[in-house]
């Protein structure tokens, strides 16, 4: 009997929904009106199909439409779609009202074009936006009904600003039931060769469109990165967002991409995290109590970004307890090729010309290779394609450093204006830890300029012009003995040729200047002084053949380098390839000290003697 009255309610439900459907079964005119008015009203798109809705009772009360059209009113925005299903309210269809609970797009193509015309489309939200807050017309608009809205394998072509931008395969979900109530878009898109999920929740989206706050949570997942954004956002006349951000990035540099953001990073900038207090507006954004996590550095500060004429300004104050720069340059060319000659390789700087910097950098401790700096406070600025990199001041190997780089294309060429300062500087562990060598010890002081222009590094090398000075007090030559070989060349000078290879000369102030043009550095003033000697040195070095050529004569001197008078000289020399320097003393000179072996040379001719 139970069975019988279930099915007999049921066929009586059934057959009340036949009558019900009934009218617009036989009025397919009817039934389109219906349609398109309800999508009208709620979207404030026309709606076009190439034939009337087709009604059917199962396994729910619902409507296909095939070959459909939306478009606004400017026809800014035109979607094509093949099919539109939509799942009817069984309540409103037995009063004799069709009303649309849940709408299916398949295959929608939406065109958008920004730069014809503005979308003009006055639908449900658009009148809840035009509401003053809090009225009744206000509340009224928030109680229109919506419903679900359900894309599969849709497609967009969006062009804004003379940019083209699409996504496609869109599958996408909008549950929406009433204006006032919380508003959840669910999807998965193909962006840029990237497969992309985004979820996005408004609480309360009436007040949200009439400018008033209301709390937002965003989330974006792709291959290359994860966005998540939790606050409370609103629209109007002064839109904006604020609350927390966070995100992972396998490579920073691609997850940019993504977003046409062609930004010429130093580096791999890869297994990136960040999380900061963001607000956001339409032309800038800005990132408090920011912690970033890249390439194995992590940073705290700020940074913002704002639109200055259609170009990005970023501006950024960040520090840390420990930068490695290494990855910084990984990008770099290479400065030595094969043959170990200065590199042949065509230079390809990264365009930078698309947007503008300063950044500012604090680090406790910084490590490049082996140099190390504590305290030191860095800078990058980017002005219209030009770059300026600034070490504003370090201490390093119980002194201080400081340093400048400027950077810019010109004639297809880079150009590069460069300056250093050391003041106190143990040149011996910075020897040591730059170049793996020890020559040199004490206290240095130095400037330097350089100027170079070149599409290779052996261009910019063999253009390098510029000035050095450099000071050393207190400190150590490494390899020779002047004290020695002087005291030892009265008595046996060819033994003291082998002395003034060996051993280390204290050295109480040394000092030389240098002159470079054309990538050809000529040693002036070279002198230096300490017990028992006295030194004096010119020469050239030959950047481009990497070579060094210098002729030095040692005087004996006192215990404060003073040198005495008629007092004995060696004379010797400083040459060949960087990588194999050899001191040559003037072997004529040792040898005429020698009398076993003085008559071995030939006689000086009559005008000589």
């Amino acid at each position: 009997m139970a069975l019988l009255l279930v099915a007999l309610a049921a066929l009586g439900a059934l057959g009340g929904l036949a009558v019900a459907i009934a009218p617009w079964l036989f009025s397919p005119t009817a039934a389109l009106t219906a349609v398109t008015t309800q999508v009208n009203d709620a979207t404030g798109l026309y709606l076009a199909a190439r034939s009337g809705p087709r009604l059917s009772l199962t396994p729910r009360p619902h409507l296909v439409m095939n070959g459909v059209v939306f478009a606004d009113h400017n026809k800014a925005l035109v979607v094509e779609a093949d099919e539109l299903r939509g799942n009817l309210r069984v309540l409103p269809l037995l009063a004799g009202r069709l009303e649309i609970d849940s709408l299916t797009l398949t295959r929608p193509r939406a065109q958008v074009d920004l730069d014809q015309n503005r979308v003009d489309a006055p639908g449900a939200a658009a009148r809840a936006a035009a509401t003053q807050p809090g009225s009744a017309a206000a509340q009224k608009a928030d109680e229109f009904k919506l419903g679900l809205i359900n894309i599969v394998d849709g497609a967009l072509r969006l062009r804004r600003n003379g940019a083209d931008y699409s996504a496609d395969r869109i599958s996408a979900t909008l549950d929406w039931r009433k204006v006032g109530e919380h508003a959840l878009l669910t999807s998965a898109f193909d962006w840029r060769g990237e497969r992309l999920q985004l979820v996005l929740w408004v609480a309360r989206p009436g007040i949200f469109l009439r400018g008033d706050p209301s709390v937002v949570t965003a989330r974006l997942d792709g291959e290359s990165l994860r966005l998540e954004a939790q606050g409370v956002g609103q629209t109007g006349a002064n839109p904006r967002y604020s609350g927390r951000v966070a995100g992972t990035a396998a490579s920073a540099r691609e997850a940019l991409d993504l977003f046409g953001a062609d930004v010429a990073l130093p580096g791999p900038f890869g297994d990136a995290e960040f999380e900061a207090q963001a607000t956001f507006g339409p032309r800038d954004a800005a990132f408090r109590d920011l912690r970033i996590h890249v390439d194995g550095n992590v940073f705290e500060g700020e940074l913002s970004v704002r639109d200055e004429d259609g170009r990005p300004y970023v501006s950024a104050a960040l520090r840390s307890d420990f930068v490695a720069l290494k990855p910084l340059l990984a990008d770099a060319p290479a400065l030595v090729g094969p043959d170990s000659q200065w590199s042949q390789k065509p230079l390809d700087p990264p365009d930078i010309a698309g947007a503008d910097l300063d950044l500012t950098i604090s680090a406790r401790h910084a490590r490049l290779g082996r140099l190390t700096l504590d305290n030191a406070s860095m800078a990058a600025a980017l002005r219209d394609g030009a770059l300026s990199l600034s070490l504003i001041e370090a201490q390093a190997y119980r002194g201080r450093l400081k340093a400048r780089g400027s950077f810019s294309l010109a004639g297809g060429a880079l150009v590069m204006h460069a300056s250093a300062q050391t003041s106190g500087v143990d040149a011996r562990a910075l020897l040591s830890d730059a170049f793996g060598k020890e020559a040199l010890g004490g206290a240095l002081e130095s400037t330097l300029t350089l100027d170079a222009r070149g599409e290779t590094v052996a261009d910019m090398v063999r253009s390098l012009s510029g000035r050095a000075a450099l000071t050393l007090s207190d400190g150590e030559i490494t390899g020779v003995d002047f004290d020695r070989a002087l005291r030892r060349f009265e008595k046996r000078p060819l033994a003291s040729a082998q002395d003034i290879r060996s051993g280390s000369s204290p050295v109480a102030k040394a000092s030389a200047t240098l002159r470079i043009e054309d990538g050809i550095a000529a040693l002036e003033d070279g002198a230096a002084s300490g017990p028992g000697f006295s030194l004096t040195f010119t020469g050239t070095a030959n950047l481009a053949e990497r070579s060094l050529a210098i002729k030095a004569a040692a005087r004996e001197a006192d215990q404060t380098g003073k040198p005495r008078d008629k007092g004995l000289q060696i004379a010797f020399d400083l040459g060949g390839a960087w990588d194999e320097l050899k001191i040559a003393p003037d072997p004529q000179a040792f040898i005429r000290r020698s009398g076993a072996a003085a008559p071995l040379l030939p006689e000086a001719p009559e005008s000589a003697r």
